[in-house]
């Protein structure tokens, strides 16, 4: 805790100064596995035991669910912060699908080497029982565990060292992040104006604070660090698989608008984008996804307190969401991934698709309560408001 306060304290002194500290964060967080990959793999004896096994549909389920749940997905979730933060970025046409494709392409790099070179240099008398049965003297942390299993002493420490590092980086920018989250919200009026006021910095300190306790009591209800990674990933893909609807509906509501970057194809990405983004929310299984419907509706009850006056007005806007997650869940509670299994594999991959398409349909169809000029003055305060206070 006492490094989450010191890191929304480095955050408050400005965008500038997160640039820098970034900057020298990643490139250690990529110097460092780098010298444990060409370690590992100078010391593994061969690659016999990299093998691919897929003729059976466990295999698969099990694939999947490591995508999801496993961590994989959270790992790759830091190319959205160039999202975020694409408001304070200059030639944003250019310079955003570079940062994403450059965060997602580096990292994918990064992650199967390490992967590799672990793969190849667990020693053969450890895998007489299979990998399912792998196991060895400090397994718990498996690189470094084999590392100092290998004599790599060195390598062990600098693993450690990364170990403690990486998170402090990553955290540095997810800070900045949320803040512009919550900043965007109330510049929507989805919170108190209080969550717009900037400091001297022109940084939305407010927002800092209050993701700083949200972040605190977000231990609380989970009991380990692999449950809390589990349920912050169908947190993420949940808000992965609504921006195919905004750039829809924006496309819909506001075709006029000047817009700094244009995503060509919008129509098909979008489809393509929702259906890859429920599929991997459901490969999370049941018993995340029922943990995650309880949290969104706290949300919509917290959000229909707060818009009491006026939520009813727009009511319908709601109904394809309740619809969406009722249908996710549903699908996962008879599908193969935590639910029962009536729906076999891959049967409930493919159901996925006419639920998908037809949930992104009705999204864009319920826009009609809502009034372009209400859109419109939300667009034109925000960017006002960001040209006027948000950081340069």
């Amino acid at each position: 805790m006492a490094i989450m306060l010191f890191v929304v304290v480095l955050n408050s002194y400005g965008i500038k100064l997160l640039v820098e500290c970034n900057k020298y964060a990643s490139i250690i967080k990529f110097i460092l596995p780098s010298i444990a990959i060409v370690s590992l793999l100078h010391v593994a004896p061969t690659m016999d035991n990299v093998t691919i096994s897929l003729s059976d549909k466990e295999s698969w389920v099990n694939i999947f669910t490591a995508l999801s749940a496993g961590g994989i997905a959270f790992a790759f979730t830091g190319f959205q912060n160039g999202l975020v933060l694409a408001g304070e970025v200059k030639n944003p046409q250019r310079n955003i699908p570079i940062a994403i494709l450059g965060a997602v392409l580096i990292g994918f790099v990064l992650y199967f080497m390490l992967e590799l070179s672990f793969l190849a240099a667990v020693p053969q008398k450890f895998l007489t029982q299979g990998w399912h049965a792998l196991s060895y003297p400090g397994d718990s942390g498996p690189l470094v565990g084999l590392t100092l299993l290998l004599g790599l002493g060195f390598v062990a420490t600098i693993l450690m060292i990364d170990a403690a590092f990486s998170p402090f980086g990553t955290t540095l920018v997810y800070t900045a992040a949320t803040s512009r989250i919550l900043y965007g919200m109330a510049l929507n009026d989805h919170l108190p104006k209080i969550f717009l006021k900037v400091n001297r910095h022109k940084i939305p300190y407010v927002t800092l604070y209050a993701n700083l306790l949200v972040g605190m009591l977000s231990f609380l209800p989970f009991p380990g660090w692999q449950k809390l990674v589990a349920f912050l990933s169908s947190a993420s893909i949940l808000s992965y698989s609504i921006g195919p609807i905004c750039l829809l509906a924006m496309r819909k509501l506001q075709p006029l608008t000047p817009r700094p970057f244009r995503l060509s194809g919008a129509l098909v990405c979008s489809h393509i984008a929702f259906y890859f983004c429920n599929l991997m929310l459901y490969w999370c299984g049941f018993s995340i996804i029922w943990k995650l419907d309880i949290a969104l509706l706290i949300g919509i009850l917290i959000y229909c307190v707060y818009h009491r006056k006026s939520s009813w007005d727009n009511s319908a806007l709601l109904y394809w969401f309740l619809f969406y997650m009722v249908s996710i869940l549903s699908v996962s509670y008879i599908g193969a991934f935590g639910g029962i299994g009536v729906l076999k594999f891959p049967f409930d991959l493919l159901s996925l698709l006419p639920l998908s398409i037809f949930i992104l349909h009705s999204s864009q169809r319920l826009l009609s309560p809502m009034r372009h000029e209400h859109v419109s003055s939300i667009v034109e305060e925000s960017t006002e408001i960001l040209e006027d206070k948000i950081l340069t």
